[in-house]
């Protein structure tokens, strides 16, 4: 039986599909929902620059309106999926945003929370970096103490 419920979104088609999932599982079971998003800078040092100096600011400037953008786009997310789970009739959900690698955070909120079960897109929205070290869906599922469901 599951009790809690751990959904990972990101904005991605994969990723609206889980949580379609989890709040129907959620709903199925009367289990807690808690969806996750997690902010992952993934922007390099180079590609800062070259920003930075293509909007003719510094830095500094321009790491805070990267960071900024980041992090609403992640709570507007976060807002839209706890209302969608609302909607569906889901009772006992909340949103969480986090920072930091996506499948390390994913793992740390799933253990504090002690889920029974992570759902999560196969693809998310990652650069190529991520078909060359591996998704975060994969390093998940190898690592997690409890049931991942990978949603395609």
């Amino acid at each position: 039986m599951m009790r809690k419920i751990l959904v990972a979104i990101d904005g991605s088609d994969h990723a609206g599909k889980a949580l379609d999932l989890a709040v129907d599982l959620a709903k199925t079971y009367q289990a807690e929902l808690t969806i996750l998003h997690v902010v992952a800078y993934e922007m390099m040092p180079d590609e800062m620059r070259k920003l930075a100096s293509a909007e003719h600011m510094h830095l500094e400037d321009a790491e805070a309106q990267f960071h900024s953008q980041r992090s609403t786009f992640g709570d507007q997310l976060t807002r839209e999926a706890l209302a969608r789970a609302r909607t569906a009739g889901v009772k006992d959900v909340e949103a969480l945003s986090a920072e930091g690698g996506p499948a390390e955070r994913i793992l740390d909120v799933a253990a504090a929370r002690g889920v029974d079960a992570i759902v999560l897109g196969r693809r998310g929205r990652g650069h190529l970096a991520g078909l060359l070290m591996g998704s975060v869906s994969h390093k998940v599922s190898n690592l997690a103490s409890c049931a991942c469901i990978t949603v395609i």
